[in-house]
């Protein structure tokens, strides 16, 4: 591998989808091979954002270029053929997804100065994959601070800011003030957006903010003690948008009802559901315990399941259960892949709070309880179930 840095055209260029440049080496390692080369507009892995891909063009031969990492300066592409030292190879970008994630970096400082100047919350953590792109805060936002973030972070993408990148001298990096998350003092490479953000970053960006867009932020959750945002921008925001109305249309469609009215159309039909739900268990408790009335008292134990129980259900009827046995009365009712049961006995002198360990190991279970009952799941079928307690 050579031991000179490699020149990187995207400093100079994030716009230059192809080039030439000459290898410098090419290393085995397992199935792929490191190209090293002399210059190079692909960015490697870095800064919490995935490397690029592409093709290097041989002798009218594309060879895809599938990963792009960084070691000591030196940019390695892997590639599953072998290309000769000194070979002159034209290099050409997998472009639209290297200018989204452009796209995507530049939406992420936008939304990261914000919160800092309005907020004075530093971006502890970043990544920015094919789909998705997390930040995380080192302090608490509200859902209502996000969206007034979104909003802003917006009309600074609308008001088309400049975007220009350079690295100052070394001597005159403490005149800037600038965020970084790491404590840098040379090589050091400063992104600003007009009236917006300076931040030290190694990756390509777009020259203005309206390139960016749009800036969705899709979800937000506490990560770390302060806040995680995803988000979206550009064409991953167009993505996300398509993505979601194909399901809203298809929500529409089986409601019946126009798009503004979905949420609370499903909202209704829920409180719809569980009322049936509570209905139909009120109906299978009562066929349960007119069918225990006419079961007489017998010795050993009893295995029955009730269809479709809630709580209540199975409870009255574990209870009424007891007394028809002298053993144990297993209540079960269908749940996932398994069952939940309650279990009772009709002889007060069983404990069986002593007895779950031994049943949940038997029959794949979990759960536990007092004396006189235990509950929990048997992840197990219906059958050994019924074998054990017989």
């Amino acid at each position: 591998m050579s031991d000179r840095a490699t020149i990187k055209l995207y400093d100079e260029n994030s716009y230059e989808k192809e080039f030439t440049a000459t290898v410098q080496s090419c290393t085995v390692c397992g199935d792929f091979f490191k190209v090293v080369l002399d210059r190079t507009a692909f960015f490697p892995e870095a800064g919490g954002q995935i490397g690029d891909n592409g093709f290097f063009i041989v002798d009218g031969k594309e060879i895809e270029v599938f990963d792009t990492q960084i070691v000591e300066n030196v940019i390695e592409h892997y590639t599953k053929e072998e290309i000769k030292e000194n070979t002159t190879i034209t290099g050409k970008l997998d472009w639209i997804p290297r200018h989204t994630k452009m796209q995507n970096h530049t939406g992420e400082h936008i939304v990261s100065g914000i919160i800092n100047r309005k907020y004075g919350f530093d971006n502890i953590g970043f990544h920015l994959g094919r789909d998705d792109i997390t930040c995380d805060y080192n302090g608490a936002l509200t859902w209502e601070q996000v969206k007034e973030i979104e909003v802003l972070s917006n009309e600074a993408v609308f008001e088309g800011h400049e975007i220009t990148t350079w690295y100052p001298d070394p001597a005159d990096l403490s005149k800037y003030e600038y965020r970084a998350k790491l404590d840098l003092t040379e090589g050091v490479r400063l992104v600003k957006i007009d009236g917006v953000d300076l931040c030290a970053c190694c990756a390509p960006h777009v020259k203005n903010t309206a390139e960016v867009g749009l800036i969705k932020i899709v979800n937000i959750e506490k990560s770390h003690g302060g806040t995680r945002l995803h988000l979206r921008c550009g064409r991953t925001a167009l993505t996300d948008y398509d993505e979601k109305q194909v399901q809203v249309l298809k929500v529409q469609d089986l409601l019946s009802a126009r798009q503004y009215e979905v949420g609370d159309c499903v909202e209704q039909l829920q409180k719809a559901n569980k009322h049936l739900e509570w209905e139909r268990a009120r109906m299978s408790e009562k066929v349960a315990l007119i069918g225990l009335q006419s079961i007489e008292k017998q010795n050993g134990n009893l295995v029955m399941e009730l269809d479709a129980a809630d709580t209540d259900a199975l409870l009255a009827f574990a209870n009424g259960g007891r007394e028809k046995v002298s053993g144990l009365f297993v209540a079960l009712t269908k749940s996932g892949e398994g069952f939940r049961y309650m279990i009772t006995s009709g002889d007060s002198s069983i404990k069986l709070s002593q007895m779950a360990k031994e049943i949940n190991a038997a029959l794949n279970g979990r759960g536990g309880g007092k004396d006189d009952m235990i509950q929990g799941m048997f992840n197990t079928d219906l059958d050994s179930i019924t074998k054990y307690f017989s």
